[in-house]
């Protein structure tokens, strides 16, 4: 046998995807067709119109391939509706029968085959139930052909229909095709909480969804550096501490507290030859692209305390040349000069009486330098040479005291002047009048 096309239908109650022989028909993705199994005839809808197969895929085939009988018509849809207005009637009477035979089984529903000589009557158990007394009252009942399925309780929530907790439709329901088995390592590998509320479905058993998306966050974390890594960036090191993985960005945390997202692909590739094949740094352009407002201003105070940190060595150099030594120089100077003031000799002015220098120093000036070696300090007894220092007043220049004082007369132990005078007896600790 030759290639041939086939068209991909998907059954109304079942998940699977069934080929069928179009019959040189042509038909689009989406369309309602009436097709031949070996239940009877049955509705359902086309998921690919064209299939290209080999003979040899032909012959791996459990049963030969069922033809495609046409498309459906007005008339066709009004008969379903029918057909499924009957299915709702006969719930009611089903779980009747099922309580009156005390049966440990759940009616999920009923349905009506095209011909309608026929009805299908799904029921959900995890264990074997002998339905025979069951069977022949229903068919005594309903007067057609009754074919009893057991169904698990995905499939129950696929044919039910329904609301998942994300608030879109029932996966299962929605995109159909086989169950896959979902393990509690995926619900890990995808950073959920390990509470069965949170990760079951309405069906009880673990969402689908973990199955579908279980392979992207697998291949995001094979490229993505662990949690807990540290991370190089211009800002210091940083922390792994959170992934998004639909977006593919990577949390930090900063040695300051602050939070930064980078996506995956603005990381620096590792190096060639490096152990690990994970990024483990982050370059500037990527903080300048991605980072908020707060870390850019970080950043650039960062980079402010790199420049002044570099800058004082050459500053300090700068002020020791213009300034400090300037200043220790005329110090020392200062301390020369007052060395030599001390001990009387002058390196660069030799000093000369004001005879040999023919000049009259000013009598202010005597005067000034004789206080300051005269000079005592407080407490200090007077040695009776101060009047030596000065020039002695000639008797003539004073006017001459009388005896009216009858104690200028006498002597005391002070002794007595030529002039009448009497000299004072100074007390210890007064200073001398300079009289």
């Amino acid at each position: 046998m030759s290639d041939q096309t086939v068209v991909a239908v998907k059954l109304r109650y079942n998940p699977k995807e069934y080929w069928f022989d179009p019959v040189l028909a042509t038909y689009q993705t989406g369309d309602h067709v009436l097709v031949d199994t070996e239940r009877g005839r049955e509705i359902g809808l086309v998921t690919n119109p064209s299939i290209p197969i080999t003979a040899e895929q032909i012959k791996a085939l459990k049963s030969p391939l069922k033809p495609v009988i046409r498309a459906l018509t007005e008339q066709d849809f009004t008969r379903i509706d029918e057909l499924d207005a009957k299915g709702h009637a006969a719930m009611p009477i089903f779980r009747e029968l099922i309580g009156k035979h005390e049966l440990e089984m759940k009616p999920v529903s009923v349905e009506y085959l095209f011909s309608g000589d026929k009805a299908v009557f799904y029921f959900s158990n995890d264990e074997r139930v002998d339905f025979r007394e069951l069977v022949r009252d229903l068919a005594s009942h309903f007067h057609v052909r009754v074919d009893m399925r057991q169904i698990g309780v995905r499939d129950e929530a696929r044919i039910l229909g329904g609301l998942a907790h994300c608030g879109e439709e029932m996966c299962c329901a929605r995109l159909g095709g086989e169950f896959q088995p979902v393990s509690i390592r995926m619900a890990k590998e995808q950073d959920l909480p390990l509470n069965p509320v949170k990760i079951s479905g309405a069906c009880g058993r673990l969402m689908c969804c973990l199955r579908y998306e279980f392979e992207a966050y697998k291949d995001f974390k094979n490229r993505a550096p662990k949690k807990g890594a540290i991370i190089d960036t211009p800002l210091g090191k940083a922390k792994v501490i959170d992934f998004d993985t639909p977006r593919e960005v990577i949390t930090m945390r900063l040695e300051d507290g602050k939070q930064l997202a980078i996506p995956l692909a603005e990381f620096d590739p590792p190096e060639e030859g490096a152990a690990s094949k994970r990024p483990c740094c982050v370059g500037r352009d990527a903080i300048d692209r991605c980072a908020s407002s707060s870390i850019l201003m970080a950043l650039a105070a960062l980079e402010q305390e790199l420049i002044e940190s570099s800058a004082p060595p050459a500053q300090e150099s700068s002020n020791q040349e213009s300034g400090r030594r300037p200043r220790r120089e005329k110090r020392q100077k200062s301390d020369r000069s007052g060395e030599a003031k001390r001990s009387g000799d002058r390196p660069f002015v030799q000093n000369k009486p004001a005879e040999q220098t023919g000049e009259q120093r000013p009598e202010n000036a005597s005067r000034k330098n004789d206080s300051r070696r005269t000079k005592q300090r407080p407490g200090q007894r007077s040695s009776g040479l101060r009047s030596q220092s000065r020039p002695s007043e000639k008797p003539a220049d004073r006017p001459a005291r009388t005896n009216e004082n009858p104690r200028s007369a006498t002597t005391g132990s002070g002794g007595g002047s030529s002039d009448g005078r009497r000299r004072r007896r100074r007390r210890p600790g007064n200073q001398a009048s300079g009289d």
